[in-house]
């Protein structure tokens, strides 16, 4: 394929920021984290991205356990266009600020939607041409598609491109200067010209995910039932703060139907009703055993999530004993090689 079938396919037609080949590798960050496998765990390491520029994008553009969940996302978010941002701020949103981009566009109960700023290199048609229109990288390139829809989506008017540009959303130019509205007006414009909901990654065609029931598929559909997705834990105290609140009001609405039923029974009507009665005893013994239940799953997940953590905290252990000039794991000679 030639270098101008190359250019027909980018997704927008003009450059912002004006960039000769020598100059694309300075588009890329500093470095990037990625997953090695280590006998049965993946440890996390850091690598140069401009030493393997596809390994980069093959992480940089995952959408990791999404994957596996593509024909349950239905039920996490419908199949619509992402919302404005200032509609997100309206609804009284805050936008949190992060790097995955299989996190793109998720929101909690809590109200935070995570956002991933909008990369330098994807809105470079050189850097399409060399890299990302590459066969090999098809399916970065349908996720880079549909990633660049959603922020034509995002970002539809004057006030949504100044909070883009308050939370740091959109890439600077050379010397630190901000996308103009003009440009950016140029680029969207072109985005959606070019679309093609074809060409893009199926994540992209539902807009907005709701976390929560992200993480039930990913327990349910994944088999998976101690691990959720993303966890907005860090120890155990907040562990069973999450999990024990939803019990707690579990409990609360148990004890408000056992008590209509028991005023239900000293009603006339339904004292000598069979059916009444068969249906109050058995939510009787679910009111009993349910929370006890529920209880003891927590109970096992923390121990689960213990064990899993069992053997990083062994070698924490172990790694207060090494020498100082003695390498990590996670800051050896192979950190910076790649799978």
């Amino acid at each position: 394929m030639s270098e101008q079938q190359h250019h027909s396919q980018c997704p927008f037609n003009t450059d912002p920021f004006e960039e000769s080949d020598d100059e694309l590798q300075d588009l890329l960050p500093a470095s990037y984290h990625y997953h090695k496998s280590h006998g049965y765990r993946k440890r996390r390491h850091v690598g140069d991205p401009s030493e393997n520029v596809p390994h980069f994008l093959a992480s940089e553009l995952s959408l990791k356990g999404l994957e596996s969940m593509l024909k349950h996302l239905w039920l996490a978010g419908a199949k619509r266009p992402p919302a404005q941002l200032h509609y997100h701020v309206a609804l009284g949103r805050e936008i949190a600020i992060t790097d995955r981009i299989d996190l793109h566009l998720m929101w909690n109960p809590n109200g935070r939607i995570f956002i991933k700023p909008l990369p330098r290199f994807l809105l470079s048609s050189k850097f399409w041409t060399v890299y990302l229109l590459s066969p090999e990288l098809s399916n970065e390139r349908k996720v880079a598609l549909g990633f660049l829809y959603t922020y034509a989506c995002l970002i539809s008017s004057d006030s949504d491109f100044h909070l883009a540009l308050q939370k740091r959303l959109l890439p600077e130019g050379p010397n630190q200067r901000p996308l103009s509205w003009r440009t950016w007006k140029t680029i969207a414009r072109s985005i959606l010209r070019n679309h093609d909901p074809a060409q893009m990654h199926p994540r992209f065609i539902h807009g907005e995910l709701r976390l929560s029931r992200i993480n039930t598929i990913n327990r349910v559909f994944n088999l998976s039932p101690f691990e959720a997705y993303f966890n907005s834990w860090n120890d155990y105290s907040s562990f069973f703060r999450d999990n024990l609140s939803w019990i707690a009001a579990s409990t609360v609405w148990l004890v408000l139907v056992l008590t209509a039923m028991q005023v239900g029974l000293a009603a006339e009507p339904l004292q000598n009703n069979a059916e009444f009665q068969k249906a109050t005893y058995g939510f009787t013994i679910f009111a009993i055993l349910g929370p006890v239940v529920f209880f003891g799953l927590v109970m096992l997940g923390a121990v689960y999530q213990l064990l899993s953590d069992l053997p990083w905290l062994i070698w924490q252990a172990i790694d207060k004993k090494r020498e100082p000039n003695e390498p990590t794991p996670e800051t050896s000679t192979d950190a910076t090689t790649h799978a």
